[in-house]
């Protein structure tokens, strides 16, 4: 049964988009997208999905708003409108009318969307919601599939972190000369605000790190609110404070090292003459673990790997996008 808040929830979704959209104002626009993702977040836990939501609050409405704006901070908050001729009009509709076309007869030998019948409600969901706990002994059902079934595709999205910061730094990184810091007016409460809540904001990553298995949260969700936690310092103060305790070359090697982590974790098995990635084969160097408390053990230290991946890459980025490749000034 669909609540009234949910109906209005939706609308606000739909409105929120179409403005973002439609303003000219870039750095209004973000914030009426933060909205939209922050309204996505109550969607989605009403549906359950407490995980997405976590996610989705983490990344779409909190870091990615913060990465707008940092682009902004070195272009421009303004954009000109340049009409389109027909021709280009025409165009744009023929490549839409044809990508829509393909797109339906494309899911058109999908399955019924919730049909029980299909092989992914009635086989794969029916297996992990049954057996899930039973072979890992993690009762987040999320947490499982992602770090233990799929672990393939978490360590591959852990190295497109990793990648994407590598990227950012490659194409804006240049070398400059002298002091590049932005004055700032030395506001006392926002520094001295940043400096109180931080700490809590890391204690509260660490506790979604290392409960993610148990409850919602995990490796990902916890590296965003660490590497959100740097870079609320870097706004309150600069860069260069960050950057005495979180040097660039600090942060690629614990990026690295992250996804290192995944890697070896799941290399050992091969070692030990079994599959890659298969956590139970470390009941035998686990004191007193049998194989299904192996796998969930295994799952906590995969979990620390992207943790430090996601914290630096956010981090990372950030650096990149606010100093224009420079890493010394910044907002």
């Amino acid at each position: 049964m669909i609540l009234p808040i949910e109906i209005l929830l939706l609308i606000l979704v739909v409105i929120l988009a179409f403005l973002s959209l439609w303003i000219r104002d870039l750095i209004s626009a973000v914030v009426v997208f933060g909205a939209y993702s922050f309204l996505m977040c109550l969607i989605w836990t009403g549906m359950g999905a407490v995980d997405v939501a976590f996610t989705e609050a983490a990344v779409g409405a909190g870091v990615s708003t913060v990465f707008f704006i940092a682009v902004l901070f070195n272009t421009t908050r303004k954009i000109k409108f340049n009409p389109l001729d027909l021709s280009a009009k025409i165009f744009a509709s023929i490549v839409c009318i044809i990508v829509g076309c393909l797109l339906f007869v494309g899911i058109s030998d999908l399955p019924e969307w919730g049909d029980p019948k299909s092989p992914v409600n009635s086989v794969v969901s029916a297996y992990y919601v049954e057996e899930a706990y039973n072979d890992t002994k993690v009762p987040n059902l999320v947490t499982a599939v992602l770090a233990d079934y799929r672990a393939y595709d978490t360590m591959f999205e852990t190295c497109v972190v990793f990648i994407a910061m590598l990227g950012i730094f490659s194409i804006l990184k240049r070398e400059e000369n002298g002091d590049y810091s932005v004055d700032q007016k030395d506001n006392l409460i926002i520094r001295v605000s940043a400096r109180f809540m931080v700490p809590f904001i890391q204690l509260f990553g660490l506790y979604v790190i290392a409960h993610g298995h148990h409850s919602p949260g995990g490796g990902f969700q916890g590296g965003v609110i660490l590497g959100a936690s740097l870079i609320l310092l870097a706004m309150a103060y600069d860069m260069k404070f960050v950057q005495k305790f979180m040097s660039m070359k600090n942060m690629l090697f614990l990026a690295a090292l992250g996804v290192l982590i995944f890697a070896g974790w799941g290399l050992v098995p091969v070692l030990k003459g079994s599959n890659f990635l298969d956590y139970s084969a470390w009941a035998s160097l686990l004191p007193s673990t049998g194989e299904k408390m192996a796998r969930s053990h295994s799952m906590l230290a995969v979990e620390i790997g992207v943790a430090l991946t996601v914290m630096c890459g956010m981090y990372g980025i950030y650096m990149s996008l606010v100093s224009d490749g420079g890493f010394k000034k910044g907002l």
